[in-house]
Formats: structure tokens, C-alpha cells, sequence
């Protein structure tokens, strides 16, 4: 079913009224219960994919991976299920703000003081995930939604590609040595070399390490033209001394 069918629809207990946003795998709406006027967001996986399918795979441990954490730091999932034409849904909470990426495009460079409190939650949050035996593996700024409000507080967003490390039952597919997913800019050197099997919560610190140096310096540790120099990079070399681009960050 295509986007614009979709408006008007009755999934699970919500009525679909507008889409919100679309990506590769599938598309958000906004959605509001009849009676309570409550809004919740739905993410509908795209027609063209079957069930059956390892991206349809990938959609389903995303929705088992943000239901399993329960922190408050990590968006909620209400409920999960197939509609009439077989495309797989799960219902999350709405949220209002803007991703962490729109707030480091405004403010470049932050202060320490300004990135503590995005840290401490990102961190809560990433404590809970892999407390729960779940790898984020795509932690970046337009993964981290930025709500309204003062002081800011953060939901960490996209487990599309998230490894269950204490489960046996992944998909061989998504776990082959050898294959690639995640982001460069923030991809650790054991998932830049594509060895699965290494993957593990250092791989989500590391990429936190590299969203922190981003917010201080106002630019990533490896910047590069081609994806492949910065995977290389981030393999081969240390990270640059955050001092050279924000001279004021405390040495320790």
C-alpha cells in the first residue's frame, strides 16, 4: 500500500492522518486514537518489501530491540503488527523536537557545558540498550532526537540495524563477516572492517566518542571525500588531538 493510501487508515487502535517523514526501509506517520485524541507516530515498512525478507528481518529487530529496553531515554514502542496487504507495522510514541544533527548544524562548537547533559543521556541510554544485550551499530547525530524544551532531553532513535550479541537466532545475513552497515563518519574500526563477530557496546562508546568530539569541534575526527578513505581512517589511524580545532576543552 503507498504512502498516500495509507492516510485515513485505522492501524491497530490509531488513525493514520499525515506522513511524517520516509527513508530506505520505510515511512512514519502521524497517527491519533479516535476517541482519546492521543498521538503516537507509526512506522510502516515499505510495500515492496516482502516479510519474508532480511530487510523485513531487520524491521522486525528493530522493533523487538527498542520494546526489550524500556528506558526513558530510548523512543517507546506501543505495539507491533502486519496490516491487510501484508506490510509490517509497529506503533512508538510521538515525539516533538528536532534531531541532534539540526542542533549541531545551528551551534557548530559547543562548550563542555553545553555537551554534558546530551552526553550523560546518551549514555544512560546506551547503559540500558546494552544492559539488555542489544548494539545499537548505527549511533549518529540524526539517530539522537533532540525534544522541546529546556533543559534538552533525548531519545535515541533507529535500531533498524541493532545486534542482539546474547542471542544465537540473527539472521546470517546481517551477520556475515565481511558486510558493512552502519554510517562512516561514526563507524568503529571492527565494523569499518566489517568483522561482525567483534561488534559489541564498545562498538556504540566509540561512536559516542566520535559524536562528542563532533559537538566540541565542530567536525568529525576523519573527514574525507569518499566513504571508503574515511572506513580507512577510522581502521588505520588515531583520532586527532581534539585541541587542535576546540583549544578551550580541558586536557583531561
Amino acid at each position: 500500500m503507498s504512502a498516500k493510501k495509507l492516510i485515513g487508515q485505522t492501524v491497530g487502535n490509531y488513525v493514520i492522518s499525515e506522513e511524517l517523514g520516509a527513508g530506505g526501509m520505510g515511512a512514519v506517520f502521524l497517527a491519533e486514537h479516535p476517541h482519546l485524541g492521543k498521538q503516537v507516530a507509526v512506522k510502516v515498512l515499505h510495500s515492496h518489501f516482502s516479510p519474508t525478507s532480511n530487510v523485513a528481518d531487520r524491521f522486525l529487530i528493530e522493533a523487538k530491540a527498542i520494546a526489550k529496553i524500556e528506558h526513558p531515554n530510548i523512543i517507546d514502542v506501543y505495539d507491533f503488527g502486519v496490516l491487510g496487504d501484508s506490510q509490517l507495522y509497529y506503533i512508538m510514541e510521538r515525539l516533538r523536537g528536532r534531531e541532534l544533527v539540526q542542533v549541531m548544524k545551528a551551534q557548530p562548537k559547543m562548550s563542555c557545558a553545553e555537551v554534558f547533559p546530551y552526553l550523560r543521556q546518551i549514555s544512560s541510554a546506551l547503559e540500558a540498550a546494552h544492559g539488555a544485550g542489544i548494539v545499537h551499530r548505527d549511533l549518529k547525530p540524526s539517530n539522537i532526537f533532540v525534544q522541546d524544551g529546556t533543559p534538552p532531553r533525548i531519545k535515541l532513535l533507529d535500531f533498524g540495524i541493532a545486534k542482539m550479541f546474547e542471542e544465537e537466532g540473527d539472521s546470517p545475513t546481517l551477520t556475515t563477516t565481511g558486510l558493512v552497515m552502519g554510517t562512516p563518519t561514526t563507524m568503529a574500526p571492527e565494523q569499518a572492517a566489517g568483522n561482525q563477530k567483534a561488534i559489541g557496546p564498545c562498538t556504540d562508546i566509540y561512536a559516542l566518542g566520535v559524536i562528542t568530539f563532533w559537538m566540541l569541534a565542530g567536525r568529525p575526527p576523519f573527514v574525507a571525500d569518499a566513504s571508503a578513505v574515511i572506513l580507512a581512517l577510522h581502521i588505520t589511524k588515531d583520532a586527532p588531538n581534539i585541541l587542535e580545532f576546540a583549544p578551550d576543552v580541558p586536557k583531561g
